[in-house]
Parts: C-alpha cells; sequence; structure tokens
C-alpha cells in the first residue's frame, strides 16, 4: 500500500514527538510486513461472508502485545499495519483511487517514484535509517517468511534523485497530507493502547472486496 518512504517519513515523524527505545528497530519493523518472501505479513482476512477484507489488527496485539511493549521492532510493524489501513481510506473513499483500470497500478508506482525524493528531502530521511538485522530467530517470523537483508538494500536503492515528472494520481501534496495525518493516527492509537483500552477495530477499517 503506501510506500517505504511513506512509511520511514512517519516514523521519522513519529520519533521527533515521541520517545521510543530503539529508532532503528523502529524504523525496520515499520517497513519489514512488505519484505516477505511468503505468508500473511499483513494478516490479511475475510470476513461477513467473505465479502470484506481487513488486517487482523487483533491477533497480532494478542498475541505480540509484551514484545510491542517491549521491542520497537514489533511496534514499528503495528504501526505499518495501521498506516496500510488508514491509507486505503485515504486513497480508496478520499480520493476515489480505482485500481481496476488497466495501467493505473504501473501508473501509481510510478508516482511513488517521483514523490519519494521529495520525501527524502521534506522530511530529512537517510539510507542509515535502515539496517539489515537477524530476525530468523524472532517470534514475528511465524507470520511469514522475511528476505530482511534483499528489503533494506531495496529501500537504499530508493534514495536517489529522480527527473521532475507531473504525478498521475498520487502528488507530493497527497504524501505530506497523508504523513502528517497518519502520524497523528499513529499517536492516538499508541496512546489509547498505553491507556489499556481497546485497539483500532479491524472491522470497522474493513473495506469490500474486489471481485
Amino acid at each position: 500500500m503506501a510506500s517505504s518512504m511513506i512509511h520511514l517519513a512517519i516514523t521519522q515523524c513519529l520519533t521527533k514527538k515521541m520517545k521510543f527505545k530503539d529508532s532503528g528497530r523502529l524504523s525496520l519493523g515499520s517497513i519489514l510486513p512488505d519484505g516477505i518472501i511468503s505468508g500473511n505479513s499483513h494478516l490479511k482476512k475475510e470476513i461477513c461472508d467473505g465479502t470484506r477484507v481487513t488486517y487482523d489488527l487483533e491477533f497480532f496485539r494478542e498475541k505480540f502485545q509484551e514484545e510491542m511493549k517491549q521491542d520497537d521492532l514489533y511496534l514499528g510493524y503495528y504501526l505499518h499495519l495501521i498506516q496500510d489501513i488508514f491509507y486505503r481510506y485515504f486513497i480508496y473513499s478520499e480520493h476515489d483511487w480505482n485500481p481496476t483500470i488497466p495501467g493505473n497500478i504501473d501508473r501509481l508506482h510510478r508516482d511513488y517514484a517521483i514523490t519519494n525524493w521529495h520525501v527524502v528531502n521534506c522530511y530529512k530521511l537517510n539510507k542509515e535509517m535502515v539496517q539489515a538485522v537477524e530476525i530468523e530467530k524472532e517470534p514475528i517470523t511465524e507470520l511469514a517468511e522475511f528476505d530482511v537483508p534483499g528489503m533494506v538494500e531495496e529501500v537504499r536503492g530508493q534514495f536517489v534523485p529522480i527527473e521532475e515528472d507531473d504525478s498521475f494520481f498520487f502528488t507530493k501534496e497527497m504524501a505530506d497530507e497523508f504523513i502528517e495525518r497518519a502520524t497523528t493516527f499513529c499517536m492516538e492509537e499508541m496512546k489509547h493502547l498505553s491507556e489499556g483500552k481497546e485497539g483500532l477495530d479491524s472491522v470497522t477499517w474493513s473495506w469490500e472486496k474486489q471481485v
């Protein structure tokens, strides 16, 4: 869903507003769900008799509640999931994105490439934010198989200037708006969890299954 640079920018904004134990593991966690080889890293599931889809946030919170408190890798991973849920709402519900039109997916990925360099500069991102670490013995690998070195190499390869061009759909302004709103969204979720309140309801934030 959202690009790795968008996730890293939100993480960068969060670290300026809140204290974390390990910003490096937080950053890695914030992009880790997209670094899969196999498995269901986003915990996608069908609900409502197969008519709607969501990410099983409740399962993640229950399974990794202690890890989320102690290890920012797991907190970053969880925040990635809720950022992606919010991103779906942002581009589909608010901006009427239609991925079924032939060529639209490729055009969106081109927009990501165009906006990435803007995000890198605007939010002061750098390659050192993402470091490959060994996670083979981590409980998170029960969800999926990850290629951490490959993912880190790919993300670092996105830190390159690109020739200015007009966006097809996802503009720099949309990127900035989403990063700002998603940062607030994440902070509210962390506040609720720290106060012992219920986390984000995955059913409420579900979306209609595309046929």
